[in-house]
């Protein structure tokens, strides 16, 4: 096989083939972890970057030709002071002694696969994209097991090469690994062990040498469900069941074909409900597993929230977020030879206003100079109209690691063109949206520009665009000292700005940030002081709330915060703010109250309380929203979750009941209750949702 050249300085290991496979228990006790390639010159990042860890960790590596397996041992000689709170597949392992590695099986050196655990076995997996994000709500398959012992604690992984796409043409992988030892937040990592770089950089990970003659079997993956659903309302009681179908198969190591069939996300977890006290749409995460498999291939531009030109929470909702059915599918993405490539096509169900409809997204992008990428995507279709909509475009994202040695720099350019068709005639008028970010995002000084301009008439029926017919100009920087012999790890100040125009270059927003002054303890517990400086310019009416409207006019207002919490390790953690001050022509006062109980890894429970009290001339209301979270926690592959939300603007009290049994890796039963009451005097049940659904896959 070619051999594809490392990023120099960075280290590397020739990782062992093993005849036999180990158990995966937790227990490095067999003979075949004595012949793996052992790491064990980890250093350290925090609280002192580049000197020896006080915890000694070593890695074994081993593969044989369906698997690659690490093993990890985590010295520490007070094992009765490991923090281990949390055993639920994909909850946060921020609060807990872990370990993280990531591994680049296509050796991009900018995208790969993120795992962690803790030492009671917690699943924690995402997806790495362009060495700067972690996509946490992606699921593989895989294998985790740990202990603790008298030396410390060990996790064993086993990484089926069915769940990665690999580069078939090396026999190169990148990979890196992080300890956290949470109780005074020691950070040690194999390679770049710099504070300016982070884990999911894989541009600046080492190189793991010898992986060859492996195999993903006939590559296919077949994963069938069943569901039944009773739900009743006040004028209809429904009881029915369904089924459904996911096929992937990939059609090289490295390039996937995925197909659905009436495509069902029942056991999906609800939103968290928000009061919109904004005039422009609130933006929630996408969370379907479909669309987040390979999700990063098909981002853009560096957008991360206006304008997208793809955001796939557009599929399968209709105008009020309630569920369309997607009769069927398919996706196809993958890299190869320096492209990474995308194509997702969904057919959608007719509703009572709009027709069935197909709804796709292509993207492509070619990898440039050494961490780089330029690209195109167009989108077709609209899922709230029954006309047309195509949205075309280019990007350039650039990024370094080595910038005056080890400085991170990033930049993003992008042009986009929509054509709307109302299905009668064309719409023509301002219909770009071109954009520019450049990026210093580095320990000691952190800084960003970006500067935006959205046509009055752009439309990503297929995106998310909660503002048009704007010039959007945003400046941010930031300063850290870390006091050296202190209980004080870090202190940080800065500022961010950002000032809105119309195209006439007449100032709509104009808002300036002041980061005081934020403190953050060794042990994690932090206080933060800010003041916001802030302009609004209404041309028409903004209805901030039912019957209470503020009028045009030319607004300006000043706002000052506090914030203090405790570091989320402790088994109770608080976090309580308050920001009071002007708000447009009157006051506002919020008020936030969070409290986390974690008694023992078995269970979590959560309260939080966030209060507006606005007082405008032409009214005062006041809107509360609680949300409560009580989890159980039986084992890692056994959990029941509770959320419990009300707020006092809908009137509605939530509460979404789930039972997740992990039968093992990607065979799953769910158990949902959806419940609904009216808190508006009656209590009355408005509704109610009762979901079970198997879910399982075959690896062929």
């Amino acid at each position: 096989m070619p051999v594809l050249p490392a990023p120099a300085s960075h280290p590397e290991i020739e990782i062992v083939r093993t005849p036999t496979p180990p158990t995966i228990d937790g227990v490095l006790d067999e003979e075949v972890w004595d012949r793996a390639a052992v790491i064990d010159n980890l250093t350290q990042v925090e609280p002192v970057e580049g000197v020896p860890p006080t915890r000694r960790t070593e890695i074994r590596i081993l593969y044989d030709a369906r698997f690659i397996y690490f093993g990890v041992r985590c010295y520490d000689s007070e094992p009765d002071r490991i923090i281990a709170t949390q055993l639920r597949r994909d909850g946060s392992l921020d609060a807990d002694d872990r370990v993280e590695l990531v591994i680049d099986p296509i050796f991009d050196m900018r995208s790969g696969l993120f795992f962690a655990t803790n030492p009671v076995g917690a699943r924690l997996d995402g997806l790495v994209i362009n060495n700067r994000q972690i996509d946490r709500d992606w699921d593989g398959i895989w294998y985790v097991k740990s202990s603790i012992d008298d030396e410390g604690w060990v996790a064993e992984f086993a990484i089926p090469f069915q769940t990665i796409s690999f580069n078939s043409k090396t026999t190169r992988w990148g990979f890196n690994l992080e300890r956290v030892v949470r109780r005074d937040r020691e950070v040690s990592r194999w390679s770049a062990p710099s504070r300016n770089i982070e884990i999911q950089s894989v541009a600046d990970a080492g190189i793991l040498d010898g992986i060859d003659e492996i195999t993903q079997g006939l590559g296919l993956d077949v994963r069938p469900y069943a569901r039944g659903t009773y739900l009743k309302e006040p004028s209809d009681d429904d009881l029915k069941g369904t089924g459904g179908l996911d096929l992937r198969y990939r059609l090289t190591p490295a390039i996937s074909l995925t197909l659905t069939f009436n495509t069902d996300f029942a056991e999906t977890e609800v939103d968290q409900r928000r009061v919109n006290l904004t005039r422009f749409p609130l933006f929630f995460p996408e969370k379907r597993g479909f669309f987040l498999q390979d999700a990063g291939i098909f981002r853009f531009g560096g957008i991360r929230f206006n304008p997208l030109p793809f955001f796939s929470r557009r599929i399968g909702l209709d105008e009020n977020g309630l569920p369309v059915r997607i009769l069927a599918g398919a996706k196809l993405t993958g890299r190869a030879a320096g492209w990474n490539l995308g194509f997702l096509s969904t057919y959608m169900d007719s509703t009572s206003t709009l027709d069935r409809k197909l709804l796709t997204v292509g993207r492509v992008a070619l990898n440039v100079l050494d961490e780089s990428a330029v690209g195109f995507i167009v989108t077709a279709g609209d899922p709230l109209g029954n006309g047309d909509n195509w949205v075309v475009g280019p990007d350039f994202n650039f990024r370094t690691g080595t910038l005056f040695g080890d400085r991170v720099l990033e930049a993003n350019a992008f042009l986009l063109y929509s054509d709307t068709s109302d299905g009668d005639a064309e719409v023509t008028g301002d219909d770009v949206s071109w954009g520019f970010k450049l990026d210093y995002p580095n320990d000691r000084v952190n800084w960003s520009i970006d500067v935006t301009e959205i046509g009055a008439d752009f439309n990503a029926a297929l995106g998310f665009v909660p503002r048009r017919g704007i010039r959007e100009y945003i400046g941010r920087w930031r300063y850290r000292w870390r006091p050296p012999g202190s209980f004080i790890r870090t202190i940080d100040s800065g500022l961010r700005g950002e000032l809105i125009t119309n195209l006439s270059n007449d100032v709509e927003t104009r808002e300036l940030n002041l980061n005081l002054l934020e403190i953050t303890s060794n042990a994690g517990d932090s206080l933060e002081l800010e003041t916001s400086f802030n302009r609004e310019v209404l041309d028409q009416p903004f209805e901030i709330q039912p019957g209470n409207t503020i009028p045009v006019g030319d607004y300006e207002f000043a706002r000052y915060g506090v914030e203090l919490a405790t570091a989320d390790s402790r088994p109770l953690s608080v976090l309580a703010s308050v920001e009071a001050g002007e708000f447009f022509s009157g006051d506002r006062l919020d008020t936030t109250l969070a409290v986390q109980l974690r008694p023992s890894d078995h269970f979590f429970a959560s309260i939080e309380w966030e209060r507006n009290d606005v007082d405008l001339p032409t009214g005062d209301f006041i809107v509360n929203t609680v949300r409560v979270q009580a989890d159980i926690l039986f084992n890692p592959d056994l959990s029941w979750s509770n959320l419990i939300q009300w707020d006092d603007v809908s009137n509605s009290l939530g509460i979404n009941s789930r039972v997740r049994w992990i039968i093992e890796p990607g065979n799953d039963l769910f158990f949902v209750v959806t419940q609904a009451f009216d808190t508006d005097g009656t209590f009355a049940t408005t509704s109610t949702q009762i979901v079970s659904k198997v879910v399982w896959t075959f690896l062929f």
